[in-house]
């Protein structure tokens, strides 16, 4: 029973550290994603705003591209908020133990154990 338990209880830790070490790898991840988009999203509209606010010096297929920009950026911050940084997308670490404690109760002493064990009986004798 209590090489049972201690096996339980190791494959348990085992779960829970590959649920930390995997929870760390997506925290990298969404701060990489974040920052990233960020970025391009900065240069992506600096890009387009240089194209629509001076559309006279250039050809009406770039600005068109620049209004298409526009919309990439939007699908871009949508993207980057569903997948990475939201934080309902990911699951919280938990404990993962499920022992239960022993249930420890004090053994009856001589007089209740004959009882329980002769019901009808009365002391009285």
């Amino acid at each position: 029973m209590v090489a049972r338990a201690t096996e339980q209880l190791r494959q348990e830790r085992e779960t829970f550290d590959q649920a930390k070490t995997h929870e760390a790898r997506w925290f990298v991840l969404r701060l990489v994603m974040g920052y990233s988009a960020v970025v391009l999203l900065a240069g992506i509209m600096v890009v387009a705003s240089y194209a629509l606010f001076n559309a006279a010096r250039f050809p009406g297929a770039v600005v068109t591209a620049g209004a298409a920009l526009f919309v990439d950026v939007l699908g871009l911050l949508a993207a980057v908020w569903k997948i990475a940084l939201n934080p309902n997308f990911y699951a919280r670490l938990a404990p993962v133990t499920r022992l239960e404690r022993p249930n420890f109760q004090a053994a009856p002493s001589a007089g209740e154990a004959e009882g329980a064990a002769n019901p009808g009986e009365s002391k009285s004798g």
